[in-house]
């Protein structure tokens, strides 16, 4: 009996030192005191961690290198490649061996929970890792938080007019409304409007108002119009010098709002003398990612509304100049076509408008807060 109990209590002692091996690991960010859990996982007697728990936690980035069977971990400005299956890993041009291999089941990567405890703060020193905890700083999160929108024309300026006398400025106004409470309630962002009203606003004080509140991203929605009332369909446009005739005349179009409502030559004067911005966006993050943007809400627009596809566009917009971040203009359809003015009055067709561009907007914003999160 006493061998027994003997058997039995080295049995337990056993169980729990292998529980107390395999328990979730506490990582704590020291600048707010917070605390979670990161999972562990224990395979084949080793514990590991899933990958998408590790990016979740840790505001990291993964990708998959398929054809040479790696794996690229992008954390805290630093690049990690791991050979799938191998215990071995490269950054900054030195290997490390983790004794453990980088697993895959399925489609789920596992990670070597020891690449969490004891690599990890080789590589940050501001990781420490004790008491079974690993401090860390707070990752900075420069995800799009701050959108703004611009609905096209207002007050003494209605815009383009259709032959049934529907002004471009109600239908650009209601489609940002929508827009708004899409973006606030299912994306979480905050959206600054630079008119909730029917009311004038110059175009140089839109992209201030953008500057001032730190958007993230710029939207001026708009409704085009054209002599040949034949023309139809959505187009998107993002900042540079107008590329087609077509586009030359759009931005004729937007671009006379200044000399017709905000005082004439003189106004013009102010704002081509801003022309050295768009040489300097030129050089910068801001025209690819509008680029990236546009084509993202094209897409989204045409596919959701079966609208004619007239493409993306560049253009030389007063009303994109001087706007510090990834910015667009958005024509969602001809006023100057009888259909289409139809279609544009419609509540139902407003909303839908919304409806395709917020996807498109989504889909950008995924892609683009994973690049500025690396």
């Amino acid at each position: 009996m006493r061998k027994f109990k003997m058997l039995l209590m080295i049995s337990l002692l056993i169980t729990l030192a292998q529980g107390m091996l395999w328990a979730d690991i506490n990582v704590s960010f020291k600048n707010t005191r917070k605390t979670v859990l990161l999972p562990e996982t224990k395979l084949d007697g080793v514990n590991y961690v899933r990958i998408d728990h590790f990016n979740s936690t840790f505001n990291s980035i993964t990708k998959e290198e398929r054809a040479d069977q790696r794996l690229h971990l992008y954390i805290e400005g630093r690049q990690f490649v791991f050979l799938i299956g191998s215990s071995f890993y490269t950054s900054t041009d030195f290997s490390w061996s983790m004794h453990h291999p980088l697993r895959r089941i399925k489609d789920q990567f596992y990670l070597p929970a020891v690449f969490v405890t004891e690599h990890l703060p080789l590589h940050f020193k501001q990781m420490e890792f004790k008491n079974k905890t690993l401090f860390l700083p707070t990752p900075k999160d420069n995800s799009v938080k701050v959108i703004v929108l611009d609905p096209g024309h207002g007050g003494k300026d209605p815009g383009a007019v259709g032959k049934g006398r529907l002004q471009e400025k109600v239908v650009n106004l209601n489609v940002c409304l929508h827009l708004k409470r899409m973006l606030e309630e299912e994306l979480g962002v905050r959206v600054v409007m630079t008119r909730s009203d029917d009311r004038f606003v110059a175009l140089r004080d839109r992209t201030k108002i953008a500057n001032e509140h730190k958007a993230d991203l710029f939207l001026s929605v708009h409704t085009n119009a054209a002599k040949a009332r034949s023309a139809v369909g959505i187009e998107t446009y993002y900042l540079s010098t107008a590329q087609t005739s077509d586009a030359r005349a759009v931005e004729a179009l937007e671009n006379g709002v200044v000399e017709k409502y905000e005082g004439g030559e003189t106004e013009i004067a102010k704002y081509d003398a801003l022309n050295f911005i768009l040489s300097d966006l030129c050089q910068t993050e801001y025209l690819e990612n509008s680029n990236n943007m546009a084509l993202l809400i094209q897409q989204s627009l045409v596919s959701g509304t079966e609208a004619s596809d007239r493409g993306v566009k560049q253009a030389n917009f007063y009303v994109l100049r001087g706007a510090f971040m990834p910015a667009v203009l958005i024509e969602v359809g001809f006023i100057s076509n009888e259909r289409e003015e139809e279609l544009l009055g419609n509540a139902e067709y407003q909303e839908r408008l919304a409806r395709t561009i917020f996807e498109g907007v989504k889909r950008f914003k995924f892609r683009y807060d994973r690049i500025r999160n690396i």
